[in-house]
């Protein structure tokens, strides 16, 4: 098994949707995502037609790599939350090559990794080009495995699952 490792650099929620998410000394995280965030909960809350339907977007993360690189390239000044993540981390690259099934057990929670998290126009308010700066590295979406709490800081340990 391939493992990585890095550090959390900024811990953020928000009770209401878009961006930005705020951050916070520490998070809890419970068995559906962030206590107290919008996007927590086992329904996915994106979904307004037809029947409900599972919540795999219940962790949001994003490599500040990507917030240095975008804020260089457009002349911006993004911060942990402002892309509505709710972990901002280091050291593991720019997350775009983290697949379904990955593990990261982050402070005392663990949370596998179901999506890359694909741009969407609601963080055009920092920049008319960020959604496409972003496209294929505005991090992943990850549901919880064990609940815990998480702290700036905190180690990241990456986790490949079998591929």
């Amino acid at each position: 098994m391939m493992t990585g490792t890095g550090r959390v650099v900024a811990v953020c929620s928000s009770p209401n949707g878009g961006v930005p998410k705020y951050r916070r000394v520490e998070i809890e995280i419970g068995p559906y995502g962030v206590v107290g965030d919008y996007h927590a909960g086992p329904v996915n809350r994106h979904k307004k037609r037809g029947d409900p339907e599972p919540n795999t977007r219940q962790i949001t993360i994003v490599a500040q790599e990507v917030l240095d690189d975008v804020n260089e390239q457009l002349g911006i000044q993004l911060e942990p939350g402002h892309l509505g993540e709710n972990l901002t981390v280091v050291g593991l690259g720019d997350l775009s090559d983290l697949v379904p099934g990955d593990v990261l057990r982050v402070g005392t929670a663990v949370l596998e990794i179901t999506a890359q998290n694909k741009p969407c126009s609601t963080v055009a308010v920092y920049h008319e080009q960020l959604v496409k700066e972003l496209y294929g590295r505005r991090g992943v979406c990850a549901i919880v495995r064990q609940p815990g709490r998480v702290r700036p800081g905190d180690l990241v340990v990456l986790e490949r699952g079998t591929r």
